[in-house]
């Protein structure tokens, strides 16, 4: 059985390349040429790029434990990915 690509609106990995280059080096190997999807491989690859997605976003929360305006970009990108 194939795996689902992980889908991305425009602007969403410059933004992951940006503000997350562990991310996106995870990302990277598998691009889309129009940088809109990323082709996952394995259960592994999507296990991976999972967590690091959740470990962003946990890194992402300022003192009081709210999310940053980045913090929220990337929940979102998980969300529709």
């Amino acid at each position: 059985m194939a795996l689902r690509s992980w889908q991305f609106n425009e602007g969403d990995i410059d933004f992951i390349e940006q503000y997350y280059p562990d991310l996106y080096r995870e990302l990277e190997p598998t691009l889309s040429a129009d940088r809109r999807s990323v082709a996952m491989k394995s259960d592994e690859q999507w296990d991976r790029i999972e967590n690091l997605f959740v470990d962003e976003i946990a890194l992402s929360a300022d003192k009081n434990g709210e999310l940053t305006e980045n913090g929220l970009r990337i929940e979102a990108i998980l969300d529709f990915a």
